[in-house]
């Protein structure tokens, strides 16, 4: 009877030993396939204050850019001419041209959701400090363009400082700042995007030419992207962009930025047949060349010091 007792106690105990690992081993599953779902680290995670979250300033912004035109038509990659640095060849200036979108407070950027496509006020000012401690001689547009046309040197440490779509922040927060330290700014604007709620009016863009510290460029009536699209589409946009523009700043406008950076060699020859002597895309690289002036290149500027670009 005793033997019978302690053999089923045995079997009992085994038994519960097999189902305790079970249990253990279904747990064990359970957590790995919830673990799985949860983010990993990284940078991004991990970067919670409003400058490092800048900092993470992607090189590829351009597939990130702002949603200013309702219902955009996606670029087809196929329509679009290779974003890579041309050879040089021809008659080449080494001139950096520096590109920003929005200027404004980086807490502001990510209210809006634009710190991908924002430099913090502050870090704006120090950069433009250094250019102006540091010798450079910020030039506009034409100066570079007519150069490279008429095969002439510049004078040493030419730079162009560019602005894109317009945005309020350009004259709430930058125009102060280029005044401060008396910087040459271009200015490329989608014209039919004036008076937004984010953007500058004729009014402000009036005032920043009077200031004597501007030119402006046509980049479009409403942010079209010039690689696609029908003839009469594109031709619409470039010329629309370029009358508003000599209308309301008594400029000569003969010069384009490609919104997005999309280009084709059909909107390139559009361009030229309407007057346009230079164009710049976002392709990064400090060299210009006559080769290439419909496709000048330019450098995306982040919060981070211009030593850090090569500067």
């Amino acid at each position: 009877m005793k033997k019978t007792n302690l053999r089923a106690w045995q079997v009992l105990f085994l038994l519960a030993a097999v189902l305790t690992y079970f249990a253990l081993v279904s747990n064990r599953t359970q957590n790995a396939k919830f673990s799985s779902n949860q983010p990993t680290f990284s940078p991004t995670l991990a970067c919670t204050s409003s400058i490092c979250k800048a900092s993470l300033f992607s090189a590829r912004q351009t597939n990130a850019l702002k949603t200013v035109v309702k219902n955009k038509e996606k670029i087809a990659s196929s329509a679009l001419i290779s974003q890579k640095a041309e050879p040089a060849a021809g008659y080449c200036l080494s001139v950096p041209v520096l590109l920003y979108h929005h200027i404004q407070p980086q807490s502001e950027a990510i209210r809006k959701g634009q710190a991908s496509l924002s430099v913090d006020n502050g870090f704006f000012d120090r950069q433009m400090q250094y250019l102006l401690e540091n010798g450079y001689n910020t030039i506009n547009a034409p100066t570079l363009i007519n150069a490279l046309l008429s095969r002439t040197p510049l004078p040493p440490k030419s730079i162009l400082v560019t602005i894109d779509d317009g945005y309020k922040d350009a004259f709430i927060y930058a125009f102060p700042i280029l005044q401060k330290y008396h910087i040459t700014a271009n200015f490329m604007i989608a014209t039919g995007l004036t008076g937004g709620e984010d953007n500058m009016s004729w009014d402000q863009i009036s005032q920043i030419k009077q200031s004597g510290l501007a030119y402006f460029v046509d980049h479009t009536w409403s942010h079209y992207a010039i690689s696609h699209g029908t003839f009469d589409k594109i031709q619409y946009e470039i010329q629309t962009g370029k009358k508003q523009l000599e209308e309301h700043t008594g400029q000569s406008v003969n010069i384009f930025t490609y919104p997005y950076g999309s280009f084709s060699n059909n909107a390139i020859e559009i361009l030229k047949n309407d007057g346009f002597i230079g164009a710049f895309s976002t392709i990064p690289g400090f060299l210009q060349c006559d080769s290439f002036i419909m496709t000048l290149h330019r450098n995306h500027i982040g919060n981070a010091p211009l030593s850090s670009y090569g500067l």
